[in-house]
């Protein structure tokens, strides 16, 4: 590896300590659901974003898989979140002792809020750069983050 190579691999690596750690900073989070009427943990957040991309409800354990976390910790967000009217859950018709997930209606608006107001500030934030590097940015990190994705999701094509 050149010397030229090593150093831009350093530099983006500590471009991503630094937005990871930035990201997951409670003022940003906050910053996101300030405007909301519920309120929604980062973690909740998270979660929601997953079933948000699942084409059908899913089981507590494919959750805490797709979020790299234990299942109780998924069964805690759970429950806060169908307190609040965001999620719902049903039994598996095959197994009851399994438990289904799947977002309100109310849920699936709120991420799409939240999802509409992320892209406006990258929008806001990124004016000024190429598309191009837009994509290729996000190709590095899809890699990045396939990289820390079990090997059964990568089998399934699960994401975060």
């Amino acid at each position: 590896m050149s010397d030229q190579e090593d150093s831009a691999l350093h530099e983006l690596q500590q471009a991503m300590m630094t937005f990871a750690y930035a990201m997951t900073r409670s003022q940003v989070h906050a910053t996101f659901v300030a405007t909301l009427d519920v309120k929604v943990e980062r973690a909740g957040v998270s979660l929601m974003r997953v079933l948000r991309r699942a084409d059908e409800p899913m089981s507590i354990g494919v959750i805490a898989e797709r979020l790299l976390v234990h299942a109780p910790h998924v069964t805690r967000q759970v429950t806060q979140l169908q307190a609040q009217g965001l999620v719902e859950r049903t039994r598996d018709a095959g197994d009851q002792r399994v438990q289904r997930v799947r977002l309100t209606s109310q849920g699936e608006r709120l991420v799409d809020q939240l999802e509409e107001e992320l892209v406006e500030r990258l929008r806001r934030l990124l004016a000024d750069v190429d598309v191009k590097d837009v994509t290729a940015t996000a190709r590095v990190l899809r890699l990045l983050s396939d990289d820390t994705r079990p090997a059964n999701q990568e089998r399934e094509g699960g994401a975060a």
